[in-house]
């Protein structure tokens, strides 16, 4: 599973009020899982954190890096598609889709990308 920023975000929010959310069930309904996060994700968490706290929050999610092969995935995905996506959301979309996991997201661009399987929470 690559979970997506808003997830982040919204987890941070269910941590910081000290209650339970569709985040926390959904990680605990997942616990077995793969977890994995995008370092495009990596990157939009940390504008509104410190360099510790991005490392301490996303312990025990394997980062997944951009390269070559993904750009041109990316690159080509977008020409596949009929609207044009924001770059973040290309580069994690991709991303999802070549390494053949599925997304866990809430943001509604991502269901309009044909063979890519979001998880809403």
């Amino acid at each position: 599973m690559l979970f997506d920023t808003t997830f982040f975000i919204d987890l941070a929010e269910e941590l910081q009020a000290r209650k339970n959310g569709p985040c926390q069930e959904l990680l605990l309904a997942n616990r077995h899982a793969v977890r994995a996060v995008s370092v495009v994700t990596l990157g939009e968490f940390a504008v509104g954190a410190t360099e510790t706290e991005v490392r301490r929050f996303f312990r025990g999610y394997a980062p997944r890096a951009l390269g070559r092969e993904t750009a041109i995935f990316a690159g080509r995905l977008q020409a596949s598609l009929p609207f044009d996506m924001g770059e973040n959301d290309l580069w994690i979309a991709a991303t999802a889709l070549r390494e053949q996991m599925s997304l866990v997201s809430r943001d509604r661009v991502f269901p309009r990308i044909p063979g890519l399987r979001v998880l809403v929470y």
